[in-house]
């Protein structure tokens, strides 16, 4: 790109630059400009997240709680074995179990009323059951809260299991089947409705005429094994050990059963379904193993009877002949030892003949006792091999004592059992006792709003980060003049603040333009005395003939239609916007001593960038700081200067431009001694040839012999081509860039054109910056020093207000 030339700069490459600032540092000041956006993202995000979270259907958790006794209540092996059940979580949560409740209570069958969204499930949030609210004339039959659907059956064919069907109600009871936009069935409550294999029938609606529901039949097993999976089973007490999947609890604990679920009536009935059919199968599980052993030990009985006989027969004719009543203290010893693996081998074998019952030899439960069986075989043959130790007589009277008293053992455990068994089928109780069953829970249960609020927070947070430097990359415009320096090589003479009393002026001018009101009055001739000489103002004859104070001055004016009413410099002199512009008079005043003209182009890569703003209230600035200005509206377009003053646009620089008015006659006073405007003109149908002709640099050259100082407003350089027509002829170009609106890209371009122009570059001017966080320390110092407040806007015209304070005083 070519270099501009900088007015009152130093030589090529001693311009001091400042330093440049890190990226994150740039990111950070952008976060921090964009604050409240971000803010108001995070709150927005939360209110969405509570929003949401109330929009959630509330689910409730019923509970019951079961006692596991620790008494004996059955026989799983006569030997060692014996004890009770445990409660198994597993059996509970079966299909078995499950299956037949969620059956019962019609779960498979669902009727959600059709809500508006959000707003529709927030409402019926706070609603009550069965208080219906009606339906909204245009509500397109939404429900809004209390509507309840009871079906008690419903069938529908393979394909609309697991489809949702439209569910109309009518009056007196009458009610529509859709699916889609196809007729099911019609049908009243209380009666069997079918239609396209379809059968219905409701038992109750609670709804407004009109409200729709979505009607479903699900899968029953997958209905059931949902509900399956959703059911919690908790052990507690400090004997139950509560397994899940199958693993028994010890005896003597508490289990605590729960579900959870939108209806929480339905929670509560599904818990005590489930846990009193779980009781009731393992009562009479029970009791059906008790009748099997009852029966299985009764048939045992004579057997083990006559070998008890057998045996003690054998014992007393050994003695008859031997004459031995008691064994030695050594065969005692193999005695005892030997008779208690006998009794443990007895009772192996007499639980192998049980399981055969119900198993094959192959069964791994037959297999474990035949390892039993045979490790203790082992055991007890190594104790009869010791016995070889004792005499013939000792081994037979061991042997047979031992015979004795294991069938003397085994016949009274066997009778003690058959005794326990007959009771307990006697006895209709269980182990399992329901301590508290399941009520309808009144406070619904889940994570709360908080958590959804705070992840909406978040979330809000990081999409606000997200978008703030999204904007930062998609449209990156200048946030400050060190930025513009840093970026794009800029010299900037300083910034404008942003004013709340020019943008009400602006407001009041384009008022006054699209109400049409006529602007100013038309001088008079012997006002318009053509070109003012050094040192003299532009006055009628009558006036010049004798001198004026300040209030005749005043008044002169208003009758010739000049006021102050829309120049903020006049307004409120002493705002930070107006002290931003005197920051830019003093760099431009000496900016303009190596300048080959006093003529400066006022321009702007776009417009809304303050271009016009900026050269009016310079050059009252200028006027007021005691040089004569001339202000010249060269944007033939759509030039807004003559709006500013309150004066017609005729005759202008266009007239002038082609040969149609002298110059003379088109330069006109201002409200402001010494400042003099030549207003832009009737709009040409060709404003860009007109500022190619010769004419231009002619007017141009003939003012800047007449005035200290010539503004050019010209228009923005990207729109149209005049600005850089206009830049070319003038000593300085100043460019007007828009904080926070105009794009890096933008200034970027329009240096280009200017250098392409050959322009002057005096630098560049930041309007409209606003106090933000990162620049707040600036303006924190500006408005100590200048110790007062922002004058309060007037309604009377300045010029008058002021010509009046002395009389006042």
């Amino acid at each position: 790109m070519s270099r501009l030339s900088y007015a009152g700069a130093p030589a090529e490459g001693a311009a001091p630059r400042r330093e440049a600032q890190p990226a994150g540092t740039r990111q950070a000041r952008a976060l921090m400009d964009h604050m409240g956006w971000i803010v108001a993202a995070g709150v927005v995000g939360a209110g969405f997240g509570a929003l949401v979270a109330f929009s959630e259907p509330p689910q409730y958790r019923a509970q019951a709680l079961v006692q596991v006794e620790g008494r004996d209540g059955g026989v799983r092996n006569v030997a060692q074995t014996q004890g009770v059940a445990g409660f198994d979580a597993g059996l509970l949560k079966s299909r078995a179990v499950v299956g037949p409740v969620v059956e019962r209570l019609r779960l498979d069958i669902t009727a959600q009323p059709l809500r508006a969204p959000l707003v529709g499930a927030l409402v019926d949030r706070f609603s009550t059951p069965g208080n219906v609210r009606g339906t909204w004339p245009a509500s397109q039959g939404y429900a809004w809260g209390g509507e309840r659907l009871v079906i008690d059956t419903m069938t529908v064919p393979e394909d609309l299991v697991d489809q949702p069907l439209l569910f109309e109600t009518r009056r007196d009871g009458a009610y529509r089947l859709f699916n889609q936009d196809t007729l099911l069935l019609e049908g009243r409550v209380g009666e069997t409705a079918s239609g396209n294999g379809v059968t219905l029938r409701v038992d109750r609606i609670e709804a407004a005429a009109g409200t729709r529901f979505a009607l479903t039949r699900h899968d029953l097993a997958r209905t059931a094994e949902s509900v399956r999976r959703g059911l919690q089973v908790e052990s507690e007490g400090a004997q139950a050990s509560a397994g899940f999947g199958g693993t028994p609890a010890q005896p003597g604990g508490t289990v605590r059963v729960s579900w959870q679920y939108p209806d929480r009536q339905l929670a509560a009935e599904l818990v005590n379904g489930v846990t009193r059919a779980y009781i009731d199968g393992q009562t009479t599980k029970r009791r059906e193993d008790a009748a099997g052993t009852l029966a299985f030990l009764s048939n045992e009985l004579p057997r083990v009877q006559a070998e008890l006989t057998r045996a003690e027969e054998a014992l007393t004719r050994y003695r008859a002949r031997t004459g031995s009543l008691a064994p030695s203290r050594d065969a005692q010893s193999f005695l005892n030892n030997s008779m208690e693996y006998q009794r443990q081998i007895a009772g192996l074998r007499l639980e192998r003949t049980r399981l055969l019952q119900r198993f094959t030899a192959e069964a791994n439960e037959v297999r474990m006792v035949d390892s039993q069986i045979q490790q203790m075989t082992r055991e007890r043959a190594e104790i009869d091999a010791r016995m070889q130790s004792l005499s013939t007589s000792e081994r037979e009277s061991v042997a047979l004592t031992r015979d004795v008293k294991v069938a003397e053992d085994m016949y009274m455990t066997l009778r003690s059992k058959v005794e326990q068994l007959s009771l307990m089928l006697s006895d209709s109780s269980s182990q399992l006792r329901v301590i508290d069953a399941a009520i309808a829970p009144v406070t619904p249960v889940g994570i709360g709003t908080w958590p959804f609020a705070s992840v909406g927070a978040l979330l809000g947070l990081c999409l606000g980060v997200a978008g703030v430097n999204l904007r930062q990359r998609l449209r990156p415009s200048v946030a400050s003049a060190a930025d513009a320096e840093e970026r794009l090589g800029m010299a900037m003479l300083g910034d404008i603040a942003f004013s709340n009393e020019q943008a009400e002026l602006e407001r009041q001018i384009e008022t006054k333009r699209r109400l049409g009101i006529a602007a100013g009055f038309t001088l008079p001739t012997e006002a318009r005395l053509g070109w003012p000489e050094p040192g003299t103002e532009v006055i009628d004859a009558d006036t010049a003939a004798a001198p004026e104070d300040d209030h005749a001055r005043a008044e002169r004016l208003l009758r010739q239609g000049l006021h102050d009413q829309f120049l903020l410099a006049r307004r409120a002199p002493h705002s930070l916007a107006v002290e931003g512009l005197r920051t830019l008079r003093a760099a431009l005043h000496f900016a303009l001593r190596d300048a080959p003209n006093c003529v400066v182009a006022v321009t702007s890569p776009a417009s809304g960038a303050g271009k016009t703003f900026t050269a009016v209230n310079l050059a009252v600035l200028f006027a007021e700081a005691g040089q004569r200005v001339l202000l010249i509206d060269a944007d033939l377009r759509r030039g807004r200067v003559a709006d500013w003053f309150d004066q017609p646009v005729e005759p202008g620089l266009a007239e002038v431009l082609a040969g149609r008015a002298a110059i003379a006659d088109a330069v006109r006073p201002s409200v402001v001694s010494g400042l003099f405007l030549l207003n832009r003109g009737a709009a040409p149908a060709n404003p860009s040839e007109l500022l190619m002709l010769p004419a231009l640099a002619e007017t141009l050259r003939l003012c800047a012999g007449r005035f200290d100082l010539v503004l050019v407003d010209t228009p923005p350089v990207l729109a149209v081509a005049d600005a850089t027509l206009v830049a070319n002829l003038a000593g300085s170009t100043l460019v007007v860039v828009r904080a926070d609106v105009t794009a890096a890209g933008q200034v970027d371009d329009t240096l280009k054109r200017l250098a392409h122009a050959n322009a002057r570059l005096a630098g560049g001017i930041l309007n409209g910056v606003m106090p933000r966080r990162s620049n707040r320390s600036d303006f924190n110092t500006i408005n100590p020093y200048l110790g007062m407040p922002l004058p309060v806007p007037q309604s009377k015209h300045l010029a008058l207000e002021k010509a009046e304070a002395p009389r006042r005083s």
